[in-house]
């Protein structure tokens, strides 16, 4: 099911499956040569100009294959690259889809020379791939050493506004998920009803977001920069998440992850547990996690938790706005504690109460001698600005 929608997502149209159980893959061609002579002939019988395979292959497995179905064969990670390359917009995104099909060449070059020539449409041919013959594995390794130095200048630009972000008393929070779980929807909700821009909602397909979008909340006298990240898939390839580590550098980063999960969908428990799989293995995620189960409208089922392996959760729909009330208000709750201050502020200094009245949440305000006095809560990171006046 789900690579039907990973080929559908690339722009193919599935017209046979054909599944074989291996104890362990063959050499030359991954499956047994009965099962690649039935595909053979289904793909004469079905007119299909391409086979997919749900596995990575070698390049000599994926050459004895085309050899025998005379047809295009591709693995999963092209597949997914070319949905890659499809939903790439930024510079720094094309650049990481580009270095991805590189790195994902580079061991496949020797004996490619006809394949790698052919031009035209289909899964598997966009990006770097009309020009693979013309390089050599030394031009390959210098365009790969180019596109990483283009993603680490990307990276330390992000980092350096992250620290700034910190110093300011920014909250960092990012949303992991499952491809198509709604972290999309779910930013654009929050964007829409509390945040300072407006932003589209995402469209109901796998993998819709690839470069790293953020947006900035106020809330309760806090500001959060919340980031939507790629779309975590089952098997998603070590070299992907190596790939595209820099869309994912906010994870390890961030005071709180939110994991969007899909309430609605029939694989709940293990499309839940994919996303913790990736974030304990592959990335260095260290910061609490928030449980967010999208799409409650779509389904009946209350007691979404269950054996869930979160601390924190909530329920409801990224299209309801008092879902991202109750989402915002939990945020406040578990990323810090907020500080009781009474402060004297002089008359001539109008630019400290409305600084406090931005960053933090007033209580009271009178007028007392030649100062005003305030009782105020403010965020602990950013008590400090205000430390001069207390008590003065």
């Amino acid at each position: 099911m789900e690579m039907r929608n990973l080929v559908n997502a690339a722009g193919g149209v599935t017209v046979s499956e054909a599944v074989q159980v291996l104890d362990q893959p063959h050499s030359s061609t991954y499956i047994g040569m009965g099962k690649v002579q039935e595909i053979a002939h289904l793909v004469t019988e079905l007119h299909a100009d391409l086979v997919v395979f749900s596995v990575d292959l070698s390049g000599s497995q994926a050459r004895n294959l085309e050899m025998e179905c005379k047809v295009r064969v591709v693995d999963r990670t092209q597949v997914i690259l070319d949905i890659f390359a499809r939903r790439a917009r930024s510079f720094e995104g094309k650049a990481q889809v580009k270095l991805a099909q590189l790195m994902y060449l580079l061991p496949r070059l020797s004996g490619q020379g006809t394949k790698m020539s052919r031009l035209g449409g289909g899964i598997g041919t966009r990006g770097p791939g009309e020009t693979k013959l013309e390089m050599d594995r030394r031009r390959i390794r210098q365009e790969i050493s180019n596109l990483r130095k283009i993603v680490d200048d990307e990276v330390e630009r992000r980092s350096v506004s992250r620290r700034r972000r910190s110093r300011q008393g920014v909250y960092a929070v990012s949303l992991v998920g499952y491809t198509n779980a709604g972290k999309t929807t779910l930013l654009s909700g929050l964007a829409r009803r509390l945040g300072e821009r407006r932003m589209e909602a995402g469209q109901n397909r796998i993998f819709d977001t690839l470069d790293p979008t953020s947006r900035r909340i106020r809330w309760a006298g806090r500001t959060f920069v919340i980031t939507d990240t790629v779309g975590f898939i089952r098997d998603l390839p070590h070299h992907l998440i190596n790939a595209f580590r820099s869309s994912l550098e906010a994870l390890e980063e961030a005071d709180l992850v939110i994991h969007v999960v899909d309430a609605s969908s029939p694989f709940i428990q293990e499309e839940m547990e994919t996303v913790y799989r990736v974030m304990k293995e592959s990335l260095a995620v260290h910061a609490p996690v928030l449980t967010f189960f999208n799409k409650t409208d779509q389904v009946n089922d209350a007691n979404l938790a269950g054996d869930v392996n979160a601390n924190a959760w909530i329920a409801g729909s990224a299209l309801e706005e008092d879902a991202m009330i109750k989402l915002m208000s939990k945020l406040d709750e578990l990323v810090g504690h907020k500080v009781k201050m009474l402060l004297r502020i002089p008359f001539d200094r109008p630019d400290i109460i409305a600084e406090l009245d931005q960053k933090g949440i007033m209580k009271r305000i009178q007028e007392v001698g030649q100062v005003y006095e305030v009782e105020a809560e403010v965020d602990e990171r950013e008590a400090w600005q205000f430390a001069p006046f207390s008590g003065a």
